[in-house]
């Protein structure tokens, strides 16, 4: 039985999609043989072109099936229905009859056929080489749809050798295409971090993901906020028809390709020459040619599955007898337990759930392993099965920090607590007071309880010291260094960044463990950037995330930890091209991540639309960063989220959207939640349509004092700026004088602007206003080229005023813009088919989307499906970017 994946379901499938119709409509062209896996799309594709051909070509199918593969014809049997008894095993025979059907009127027809045959890869010998002849004598286009296994029959390879098709593969969908079909099956966009979630899972198999979408809907998993999809947890559990259709897949496996299929699925990621111990070394090599399985190039050339989902559905499909037995033959067959970190999480989890004795040591190593990887459900799973009372309390605050992940801080708290007065560990003592650190923000505690937190780890090696047992000097002080860096943390939260300065340095340049010098490199980098040396702290972390990638494992918790500082010192180094890079290369290596720490990374990627001022795309950003935090908000990002989102939609008038998010804001104050300085300028900003000009004005001008008051060079200019923006220039000489001591390019412009101001030069401003543009800060274009208008009102200079204001009327409308019409571009209408093209010149000449139905003859819902494929494929988000494309275009020549 074939795959079916919805028509509309078109993504990613363009190149070749245009392709096959070149193919098909050429005269003397081949015909067209589409490989790929299960569920690729070759169906969708094949529908797809046949609509797009509509009467141009005559379209006939015909379907293979593995049950009639040596029945001699019974792929064309439906075209055979002319012929007697004796003539339907005589191919000359089966030929013309097969003409005959193409050309029922025995005239040529001025639209060729075209003969689709789904399901080509059971077809039988005899039907190929009648489509051979068929092909070979132009009576008919050939379109063959073949799955890489079984594998087609040799004539169908040979017809492609010898150009009578030409072979298309369709590929998995690249993490983009996946975003866009998500979107498209969702009806609504979907945030990038759970689409890469959804790409890693489903392999970028369109059906495998359009029922992962399915099911994770049915169960909860995957919901709407603010007008955009987003995972609320971990993906769990399989629908019934996906285990159907890869338990299908698998029976048309070999006996001794199952079984190492099987064992590879329990195992994985498994040396491979366990594997080929294990089982059979010819049905390895015979999985690997039919993409089952992937092995790694490393030195133990570990054997995975190519498709996750697979080995999710075979993992519950295999009995648990027969589980056992899998296990007992893999253990028996390797040295030591896996050393990879996903094979020891499925070495600890596979045994357990196959009644094997686990070491409890290795059971807390694979929970410590899972929170690390952001895997809270293996941890709660896990983690009770541990029995010796020494390592339960390190399990307690595994299982605390999965809650944490989960949003559930009251569980998190209560499972944490007297861990630390308990344990006899000074590594738990660690993680434990780390921890209750972390977890203050959320409680609305503040500074003190992350200072309390130090107090008590410092006051614990006390007691282990002189407990019975004791505690090795090298071990009592790391651990008196650690106490002593996290009461630094606590006081820079505070915002006493100077005098921490000089003892962060020298124990980042000092310390003995890598550990401490670690956190201790990140907090001095946070330091540096938040006084105006945000370059500087650039450098120490990129030296830090060095020692991060190469640490191994337990290095991983700090991974946010320094995530979180890189982010704010880019950001305030004005670096947002490097910025963007990174959070999009940390989307596609950590998807899992994103399912918990999401908020804060589409918060930054706000950050940077909102500083560039593409406010039309950041205030939906910043408004999914909201949705996320509200269900996982690990950094205490809510509050800066929600003041954000609140200050972008004041700036767009969108003055109800601003006044939501106000009032969440100041409820979130009241809770005792903690705002950054720059959140608290944007609410007041925010707000100053209701209370004033002035009173935000008087309110922006205290938190700059705070600011300077904590040498919070960045965070003051950044006020200042807000200041400026509302319209009081009398602040340009303290912003130079700011300015002048920070480093990067956000305080380069910065003094630039001030010096402007200073000396009321409207010329310097347009051409700062300029050069912003140039550079994508549209909100800083805007904001220079008011500041000239107001310079030039003061001259009474009416035509160079004209001028002002439609450089500014100008760099305003380009706020509230996204795509290529905002840019100036106009959209490409040459990657559009040409149904779409069609559609686009009725929707520029104002046609609305009835009239479009009425004018081609189609249904509202069709014209509907068409405009989503063609924004997508364009780039656009508006039916009026298509409108003033059109005005571009006319503009030209």
């Amino acid at each position: 039985m074939t795959e079916v994946v919805a028509a509309d379901a078109l993504v990613g499938r363009y190149n070749v999609m245009a392709a096959v119709v070149d193919c098909l409509l050429d005269v003397n062209g081949p015909g067209v043989l589409l490989f790929g896996d299960p569920g690729i799309g070759k169906t969708a594709l094949i529908n797809e072109v046949v609509h797009e051909l509509g009467q141009r070509v005559r379209p006939f199918r015909v379907f293979a099936g593995p049950t009639l593969a040596s029945v001699p014809f019974a792929a064309l049997a439906p075209l055979l229905t002319a012929l007697t008894p004796s003539q339907i095993n005589e191919p000359l025979s089966v030929l013309r009859a097969v003409v005959a059907a193409l050309n029922p009127a025995g005239q040529p027809h001025p639209a060729p056929a075209v003969l689709i045959v789904e399901d080509a890869h059971h077809i039988d010998d005899s039907s190929v080489a009648v489509l051979a002849q068929l092909a070979a004598a132009e009576a008919a286009k050939v379109v063959f749809l073949c799955r890489p296994y079984p594998a087609p029959p040799a004539e169908v390879f040979s017809m492609w050798s010898e150009g009578l098709v030409d072979r298309f593969d369709l590929q998995p969908l690249n993490e983009q295409e996946v975003n866009q079909l998500c979107a498209q099956a969702l009806d609504s966009p979907v945030v990038q971090g759970t689409s890469a979630v959804l790409c890693k899972y489903s392999g970028g198999n369109p059906m495998f993901l359009l029922e992962l979408i399915e099911h994770a809907k049915s169960m909860g998993q995957l919901v709407c906020r603010n007008d955009a999809w987003m995972l609320s947890g971990e993906l769990r559990g399989t629908s019934v028809r996906l285990m159907d259709l890869v338990r299908n897949q698998i029976l048309m496996l070999g006996a001794a390709q199952r079984e190492t299929l099987e064992t590879v699925a329990l195992a994985e990621p498994v040396p491979l020459n366990v594997v080929q111990q294990a089982s059979d070394s010819s049905a390895v090599d015979e999985l690997q040619e039919l993409h089952f399985i992937e092995i790694a190039s490393d030195p133990e050339r570990h054997v995975r599955l190519a498709q996750p989902l697979v080995g999710e559905v075979i993992r519950q499909l295999v009995p648990t007898a027969h589980s056992m037995t899998i296990r007992r033959r893999i253990v028996n067959l390797m040295e030591s337990k896996p050393q990879t970190m996903d094979g020891l999480l499925r070495y600890v989890s596979w045994g357990l759930e196959s009644g094997t004795e686990i070491p409890d040591s290795d059971i807390l190593e694979a929970a410590q392993l899972a929170n690390r990887l952001f895997i809270p459900s293996y941890v709660e799973r896990v983690a009770g099965a541990i029995k010796d009372p020494s390592l339960r309390l390190a399990a307690q605050v595994e299982v605390a920090r999965a809650k944490w992940y989960r949003g559930d801080i009251r569980g998190a708290v209560s499972s944490l607590a007297g861990v630390v007065d308990r344990t006899n560990d000074p590594r738990t003592v660690r993680q434990a007071s780390m921890l209750a650190a972390q977890l203050a923000g959320r409680q609305g505690v503040g500074p003190n309880a992350i200072k309390q937190a130090a107090y008590e780890w410092e006051a614990a090696l006390a007691r282990l010291a002189e407990s019975r047992q004791g505690i090795r000097p090298d071990e009592l002080e790391r651990g008196k260094l650690g106490s002593r860096l996290l009461s630094l943390e606590g006081r820079q939260t505070e915002g006493h960044y100077i005098e921490t300065e000089r003892e962060l340095r020298q124990i980042w340049k000092e310390a003995d463990d890598d550990e401490s010098r670690l956190v201790a490199g990140t907090l001095l980098a946070e330091a540096m950037a938040v006084t105006g040396r945000p370059v500087s702290a650039i450098q120490i972390l990129m030296e830090i995330q060095e020692m991060v990638a190469t640490s191994g494992d337990w290095s991983l918790q700090y991974a946010g930890m320094v995530m979180r500082r890189y982010i704010l010192a880019l950001l305030q180094a004005g670096e947002f091209g490097v910025l963007e890079t990174f959070l999009k290369n940390h989307v596609s290596q950590a998807p899992n991540s994103l399912i918990y720490s999401g908020g804060m990374f589409h918060l930054a990627a706000g950050m940077v639309d909102l500083r560039r001022g593409d406010l039309g795309v950041a205030l939906p950003r910043l408004r999914q960063a909201v949705s996320m935090l509200r269900v996982s908000d690990m950094g205490s990002d809510l509050p800066d989220a929600v003041a954000a989102a609140a200050y972008a939609a004041s700036v767009l008038k969108r003055r109800d959207t601003a006044m939501t998010y106000s009032n969440e804001y100041d409820a979130l104050i009241r809770e005792g939640l903690h705002p950054s300085l720059l959140a608290q300028g944007h609410a007041a900003v925010a707000r100053a349509e209701h209370t004033g000009t002035q009173t935000a004005i008087a309110r922006l001008m205290s938190l700059a004092d705070s600011a300077a008051a904590d040498g919070a060079i960045g965070a003051e200019i950044d006020i200042l700026m807000l200041v400026l923006r509302l319209g009081d220039p009398g602040v340009a000489r303290r912003l130079i004088t700011v300015a002048e001591g920070s480093e990067g390019r956000t305080a380069e412009f910065a003094l630039s602007v001030g010096l402007a101001l200073t000396h009321k030069d409207a010329d310097r401003l347009i051409e700062l206003s300029d050069s912003a543009a140039r550079d994508g800060l549209e909100l800083a274009a805007a904001d220079c080229a008011s500041h000239a208008l107001r310079i030039l009102e003061s001259r009474g200079d009416k035509a160079r005023q004209l001028e002002g204001q439609r450089l500014l009327k100008r760099r305003t409308a380009a706020l509230d813009k996204a795509g290529p019409a905002a840019e100036g571009v106009s959209p490409d209408l040459q990657k559009l088919t040409r149904r779409e093209q069609e559609i686009a010149t009725l929707v520029q000449s104002g046609s609305s989307n009835k009239d479009i139905a009425l004018s081609l003859g189609l249904s509202l819902r069709t014209v509907e499906g068409h405009l989503y494929r063609m924004f997508a494929k364009l780039g656009i988000s508006h039916r009026e970017d298509l409108m003033n494309g059109a005005r571009g275009m006319q503009g030209v020549g």
